[in-house]
């Protein structure tokens, strides 16, 4: 090794000592959280990787068998009815998207009456998943609920439905219970990102004559990317990890045209017992849902690029 990348590596060495000593308060607060996130989330994480490739019975011992967990799901038709009952079901992230954009914008230009009208649009969002899929699973139950009642009394239907025996209509209908239940959320942070829109901003676009869509799209939608980016985000991970109401509504039914992969994941884990294949599921669905997170997010870059040039 020659003299002068020794004496490289001694000056980089004294470097960080030197960043070490002045900064050691720093790192120490940090520690606590860094051995968190280690023990708690890190070290389970590479655990499920290792145990997807594991037989392991439900309360027996874990015996190595390779990718062979990875090559049934392969070759195991219903999974990819799952992927696709996935993939569709990721959508209700752009519908609470939709929805959201839409009620801010509404309440934004409300004169009067502003936080009764919010307090309203969040009446879903105060309630467990677990009640609110109750109460639609009764409003819209064929026989008894009141929502095909009035629709067959009034003549809007000629008879009723059984949404639950065809898997696009069951799909359909988990997904608007769960739109339903979860676009407040969306709401809250464009809300809050709206009201932080200089007012300026618009003045100037009306001096220059912009109408409504071209204000948005020129001043709205850029000042907020960072909160529909966020809220994209943390809602597609909820949104694919969620089982509570499927389990409700369909309980993955008919047939596997509802189980989405985490349903699925569940059934191998706590129905078969299957703990290994259930890993292996688990380690599929973290895989798609990074995939569509980060589709959302280089999707809207490009958006908000086109937009503001």
């Amino acid at each position: 090794m020659s003299t002068r990348r020794l004496f490289d590596i001694d000056g980089r060495t004294e470097r960080y000592r030197s960043v070490l000593r002045e900064n050691w308060f720093t790192y120490l607060l940090i520690m606590p959280v860094l051995l968190f996130l280690i023990v708690l989330m890190w070290l389970p994480f590479l655990q499920g990787i290792y145990m997807s490739f594991n037989e392991w019975p439900f309360g027996g011992d874990p015996t190595w068998i390779g990718a062979a967990n990875y090559e049934f799901l392969l070759n195991w038709e219903p999974f990819y009815t799952s992927l696709k009952a996935t993939a569709i079901f990721s959508l209700t992230t752009v519908f609470q998207l939709g929805v959201a954009l839409a009620a801010a914008l509404a309440v934004r230009e409300l004169r009067r009456g502003k936080s009764f009208v919010s307090a309203a649009f969040l009446l879903s969002y105060t309630m467990p998943p677990l009640v609110i899929g109750t109460i639609w699973a009764y409003l819209l139950e064929p026989d008894f609920g009141p929502v095909f009642g009035y629709l067959t009394e009034l003549n809007v239907l000629g008879e009723t439905i059984y949404w639950g025996s065809s898997g696009p209509m069951s799909l359909a209908v988990v997904m608007f219970v769960t739109t339903w239940t979860f676009w407040p959320f969306m709401f809250l942070i464009i809300s809050a990102s709206l009201e932080s829109i200089p007012e300026e901003l618009y003045e100037s676009a009306r001096m220059y004559g912009a109408g409504p869509i071209q204000t948005f799209l020129r001043v709205t939608l850029p000042q907020l990317k960072s909160a529909i980016l966020v809220a994209l985000s943390i809602r597609i991970i909820w949104n694919m990890t969620k089982i509570s109401q499927v389990l409700q509504l369909t309980n993955g039914g008919p047939g596997y045209d509802t189980s989405i992969l985490a349903v699925l994941l569940y059934q191998f884990a706590y129905e078969r017992g299957q703990m290994g294949v259930s890993y292996a599921i688990g380690i599929v669905l973290l895989v798609m849902t990074l995939g569509f997170v980060f589709v959302f997010i280089r999707e809207f870059e490009r958006a908000s690029e086109g937009a503001g040039a």
